[in-house]
């Protein structure tokens, strides 16, 4: 059950993992508590996401049994995972935005959903230059309906971009999760605002690192809603 707005922010972003890992080919597995992933690691992916500020008593047993180097994202940040060989990578905010309207918005013209490999690959260009990264990425990710690979493109040039996935209901309102946000930092207010426009009448959660970063969302409406933290198995 989902009980409130950080609740919503966790058990979404442990949707995407899911989908993320398994479509890499990972044995994935909802929990007490908490998602897993076995037998497989991803580059920037978490293979434990707690999605209650009390997971089961099986989340020691599932830490443990991790192989080194993979991550667990403490979606509560109330974990103290070092004495078990974890290190903390970083801490963030989860954000979520209450629906602003209650009707859907006409699509911008220069709003575009990836529908096939060859326009993922533009916009895994966009998103990381890396390209030993794009594999994360699994084209079967697109077969997905509760997935989006958003760009906002002017000239077919791909000025922002972000990944947008479904799930689950807060309210009666199926929750929007935004992540893998990518553009100039000078232009983050107009992109998150185009890239957004046709989720208005939903709401929506994701979470930042950077808390000078923090104000752009709330000019969009986003407000606080919990800490998270991300920690690494040495």
């Amino acid at each position: 059950m989902i009980a409130g707005k950080q609740d919503a922010c966790a058990h979404n972003n442990a949707l995407w993992c899911d989908a993320v890992l398994k479509a890499a080919g990972a044995k994935t597995e909802f929990l007490s508590g908490f998602w897993i992933a076995r037998e497989k690691s991803l580059p920037l992916y978490p293979n434990i996401v707690t999605y209650s500020g009390k997971p089961g008593a099986d989340l020691n047993a599932a830490l443990a049994s991790l192989p080194k180097e993979t991550a667990v994202k403490d979606s509560y940040g109330n974990l103290d995972l070092g004495p078990m060989g974890f290190k903390k990578l970083f801490s963030g905010t989860w954000l979520f935005r209450p629906p602003q309207t209650s009707k859907k918005p006409p699509l911008q013209s220069d709003w575009h959903k990836a529908k096939h490999p060859e326009a993922l690959k533009k916009w895994l260009a966009g998103w990381n230059s890396n390209e030993s990264l794009h594999s994360v990425f699994s084209p079967k990710l697109l077969d997905l309906g509760a997935i989006d690979f958003a760009s906002v493109a002017k000239d077919e040039t791909i000025r922002a971009g972000a990944v947008f996935n479904r799930g689950p209901k807060l309210d009666g309102k199926e929750v929007v999760g935004l992540s893998n946000l990518f553009c100039r930092r000078s232009w983050r207010y107009s992109a998150m605002h185009d890239l957004l426009e046709p989720f208005a009448q939903m709401p929506v959660c994701t979470y930042e690192t950077d808390d000078e970063l923090l104000p752009v969302y709330h000019q969009l409406g986003f407000e606080d809603c919990g800490q998270l933290a991300v920690w690494l198995k040495a």
